[in-house]
């Protein structure tokens, strides 16, 4: 990526990087070295303003994609994107984190108290390495697998769903400033960031016989080691290998003066200001994701005209009274009928025997065409979807010109909104990719935010893309904690008719100030 970027983007960034450390004289003491000269302090790099710093430089856009480490996205040309995970450290630091586990590892505490057993019994660590090496294996697998998901879903929403000939590489940008009492530089680093090559894996071994529960593994690409104790997965950087700049420090001699007369500094170019953010949970109160709405709107009942669908049973056995055998035709007959004549009350009673039909018809009849024009009897398209808003109503009444002029209002006494369709059109932007998509407020209450005709390249870019879902397979709130994605934000510009959207995690225990439903409740009766 380095060498993809800019001279001038590049130049601007390390003025900014290298005047920052400049000032390192004034937050670290030099102390005196034993001939009595004084001994030079190291660069600091502060990690947050090296992110702004490189979001600011390079035009690239902070990313909140939880532990994936991926803090911005940077759009090189309409076919070339990457996602960079930026980090600063020391030339002669060891390995760096660069993702957690907490949740998922809840899971694996059998395998890690079998792991810490036979360590117990071992009288080496090698000992030890072999009796453990299928649990290293089966942890190594389940470590890699989880990140490999978070690293598609975080490429899929750069990607975005405009064209499929967009090429996203994600990297680690690394800062690494010298020791102290050595001439002060900062070092630039690039190194690959890979999805684990799950098919390569080689188990390296404890670190040491005290801590079996840490371990190493490799697939060939990088080293990783993955510590029990807070759940984390660290990678070895090779630290001098993946240098590919160096700049030299020049510490300003009174630092105290500059911040003196900072206060004389004014001025700078207008920005576009953000108006309003808003931000909700996925999941509900109870951690579950609605089973036949919103983003499993696939998986709801037919959406067959009731008044059709009689007729349409009996095109069905009259199309292939001469193609199946009597008894075959009779079961598909009447399993039709009990799915889609009956009022169910239970709508798993209903999805059970449907599943049970396709399993028939896929199993024993075995006729193509069949199954496909049952399947778009009995099923929704496998990529229908729409994003809920939650406590709907009361947001709009609150916020009725959030996505445009009285797009939020309602009929009077009534959940219907009183604008038309085409009036309640806005532009929905997914921020990390820019891709743009003309959508409206639809359905009671003003619930659903849904493309305008579109709707099965959004659905399949989110479930298969963001979500890493197969098809129809149900979002779930287990998924989400997987991928570290369990909210929106939507993000409202000052005089812009665009609405921004990302996918970003909330922690619970600390929503955010924006945030509205269930968990803003929450956060209020605290």
């Amino acid at each position: 990526m380095w060498e993809d970027l800019k001279s001038s983007d590049k130049k601007r960034y390390q003025t900014l990087i290298t005047n920052f450390a400049s000032l390192s004289q004034a937050f670290s003491q030099k102390a005196d070295t034993d001939d009595g000269d004084l001994e030079q302090v190291a660069p600091i790099v502060n990690s947050k303003f090296q992110e702004t710093v490189f979001q600011r430089a390079f035009n690239a856009v902070a990313e909140d994609i939880a532990n994936t480490s991926y803090d911005a996205s940077l759009v090189l040309d309409d076919k070339h994107k990457y996602l960079v995970g930026i980090k600063s450290f020391g030339l002669s630091s060891g390995d760096q984190k660069v993702a957690q586990f907490k949740k998922d590892s809840q899971k694996w505490t059998e395998i890690l108290q079998k792991i810490q057993f036979h360590a117990s019994i071992s009288n080496s660590k090698e000992e030890a390495d072999e009796k453990n090496k299928a649990s290293y294996e089966t942890l190594a697998r389940y470590i890699s697998h989880l990140r490999n998901q978070r690293i598609a879903s975080s490429k899929a929403q750069i990607k975005g769903f405009q064209s499929e000939d967009v090429s996203v590489e994600s990297v680690y940008h690394v800062l690494m400033p010298t020791r102290k009492g050595q001439d002060p530089k900062i070092h630039v680093g690039e190194t690959s960031y890979l999805p684990i090559d799950i098919e390569q894996l080689q188990i390296l071994g404890a670190t040491n016989l005290n801590n079996p529960t840490n371990f190493r593994f490799t697939d060939g690409n990088h080293v990783y080691k993955y510590t029990a104790a807070d759940s984390q997965l660290h990678m070895t950087f090779n630290n001098q290998d993946i240098i590919v700049e160096t700049w030299d420090v020049s510490y300003v001699e009174d630092p105290f003066y500059l911040f003196e007369h900072l206060h004389e500094l004014s001025g700078g170019k207008e920005e576009q200001i953000v108006e309003q953010t808003v931000s909700w949970m996925i999941p509900n109160a109870k951690h579950e994701v609605e089973e036949s709405s919103g983003y499993n709107a696939f998986d709801g009942g037919s959406k067959l005209a009731k008044a059709d669908r009689e007729k349409r049973i009996a095109s069905i056995e009259t199309k292939y009274t001469s193609l199946l055998a009597e008894d075959e035709l009779k079961k598909v007959s009447d399993y039709l009928k009990e799915i889609l004549l009956i009022s169910w009350k239970k709508t798993e009673d209903m999805k059970s025997l449907r599943s049970e039909l396709m399993t028939y018809l896929m199993d024993t009849v075995q006729n193509i065409e069949l199954i496909n024009d049952i399947e778009h009897m009995i099923y929704r398209p496998i990529s229908e979807l729409y994003i809920p808003i939650p406590d709907a109503k009361h947001f709009h009444q609150t916020y009725p010109n959030f996505f445009g002029e009285a797009i939020g209002t309602f009929k009077e006494n009534s959940n219907k909104l009183a604008l038309p369709k085409e009036e309640r059109i806005f532009t929905l932007r997914f921020l990390p990719s820019g891709d743009e998509i003309e959508a409206y407020i639809n359905q009671d209450n003003g619930k659903a935010i849904q493309s305008t005709q579109k709707q099965g390249i959004l659905g399949e870019w989110i479930l298969r893309g963001v979500f890493q879902l197969k098809e129809r397979e149900r979002l779930t709130y287990e998924r989400l904690v997987q991928l570290e994605i369990n909210g929106v934000r939507l993000t409202k510009h000052k005089d812009s008719t665009v609405i921004g959207i990302e996918f970003i995690w909330i922690d619970e225990e600390n929503p955010p100030a924006d945030a509205i439903g269930w968990i803003a409740k929450q956060r209020e009766s605290d």
